[in-house]
């Protein structure tokens, strides 16, 4: 009886005269670096991704340019653009509370103040 080896044997052998110089050898594979996943976009930090819209208004405009410089002012800004006031209450507005951000103690750093300043100058006539 043959032995179920001698096959195997004969396999091997036939594996191992194959010459070297006929087998492609393969190029190194280079590991691929690592893929980030993309950040998401966040509005206004530091002057990326938040764009003005062509028709905005001045008021918009400074507000925008405060949330692009100080974007934790966000909210305070929000606040402001969002209470009810004329255009150009909201201008006076948002143009005190921006020009208190460098004064310390100045009271139109609040918004709840920046508001009503804005109300009041408008309400006051203007002197002939």
């Amino acid at each position: 009886m043959a032995s179920p080896a001698v096959p195997a044997a004969k396999k091997a052998a036939a594996v191992k005269a194959v010459p070297t110089a006929k087998v492609a050898k393969a190029a190194p594979v280079k590991a691929a670096p690592a893929k980030r996943a993309t950040p998401a976009k966040r509005a206004a930090v530091k002057g990326h991704g938040s764009i003005l819209a062509e028709n905005h208004t001045a008021g918009e405009a400074v507000a925008h340019a405060i949330i692009m410089q100080y974007e934790d002012l966000k909210p305070s800004v929000n606040r402001i653009m969002a209470a009810d006031l004329s255009e150009e209450s909201l201008l006076i507005a948002i143009t005190l509370f921006r020009d208190s951000l460098d004064v310390p103690g100045d009271k139109y750093r609040y918004p709840a103040n920046a508001i009503e300043g804005g109300r009041q100058m408008v309400a006051i006539p203007a002197a002939q």
